[in-house]
């Protein structure tokens, strides 16, 4: 649904408790969803594809576990849409947060990045059987990658000349025979810790973390790979505050986190290929090529 006024006459349809919704403010658009902020103050994100309304389904049914865990940096959504006519993709509406997102590839703070570390030290030491208690899912993050390899492979041999591509091919080769990536370590993850799901107060602190919608048991390192686009300095940082909070990261961490983080582009082009999501597979593309240039 891309008419504003059409979304915000859904919403007080919907939910009259969330008047008034017009005039919305765009908030940004993801894969999923398109974030709005009504009137009111209230933040709906309104699903873009049939994912969306898994992601609200699981949003809705372990946040309230999450915010009790994490606090109001984790807000638990007001209101629930299943996919109808006016939402055929479901809607998830929570409290606005103060902030905004910080920019992407640049260093968005000392105290931010000690934020997001102590965060993220929580975060991996709620306790694992109550969060799949509470229908949070456990996932085997390398093996999910592996299976990306099938499906990212024909279009890449479509697009990249052959010298790329040999490299992209040897890359793969190393990945999937990595004996460092099987650690046994699981955790309470996020699982896409980058800029866009996060908000920065104007005082610069972590003021919110409001998508979990995939957070998921699995292993810790490869939450460390999204905040990899912030840059060296600041990922150094972090882990200095996530080990002061209580993490654990030693070097095999960091060698899988790295791994995980080289692998990223990739689990982005096979959400866009399965998808049809042409848009997002042409940028997809440009991101590998200019990580395996030659």
């Amino acid at each position: 649904m891309d008419d504003l006024d059409s979304v915000a006459a859904a919403i007080e349809r919907r939910s009259p408790n969330l008047r008034p919704a017009a005039p919305l403010r765009v908030l940004g658009r993801g894969f999923r969803s398109v974030a709005v902020e009504t009137a009111s103050g209230v933040v709906v994100r309104t699903g873009r594809s049939a994912d969306a309304a898994d992601d609200y389904a699981r949003e809705w049914r372990i946040a309230p576990f999450l915010s009790k865990q994490l606090g109001p940096i984790v807000p638990a959504p007001q209101w629930y849409a299943a996919p109808c006519d006016e939402f055929p993709h479901g809607a998830l509406a929570y409290p606005t947060l103060p902030g905004t997102t910080p920019h992407w590839g640049e260093h968005p703070g000392t105290a931010f990045i000690r934020d997001l570390g102590a965060f993220m030290a929580r975060l991996h030491a709620i306790p694992v059987l109550d969060a799949l208690d509470v229908g949070v899912t456990q996932v085997d993050a390398y093996a999910r990658m592996l299976g990306a390899r099938d499906v990212v492979m024909p279009v890449l041999r479509e697009h990249l000349e052959p010298a790329r591509l040999t490299r992209v091919k040897i890359w793969w080769h190393e990945f999937a025979s990595d004996e460092r990536m099987g650690s046994p370590r699981i955790a309470v993850c996020h699982h896409d810790l980058w800029h866009d799901n996060l908000l920065r107060s104007d005082d610069g602190r972590l003021s919110g973390v409001p998508d979990i919608a995939h957070v998921e048991v699995t292993d810790p390192a490869h939450d460390f790979a999204a905040p990899r686009y912030f840059g060296d300095a600041p990922m150094q940082e972090l882990i200095a505050a996530y080990r002061h909070a209580g993490g654990r990261f030693e070097s095999d961490d960091a060698h899988r986190a790295q791994r995980f983080f080289e692998a990223r582009e990739f689990g982005g082009l096979a959400w866009a290929i399965e998808h049809n999501d042409e848009t997002e597979t042409a940028d997809a593309l440009r991101k590998i090529k200019a990580c395996f240039s030659v």
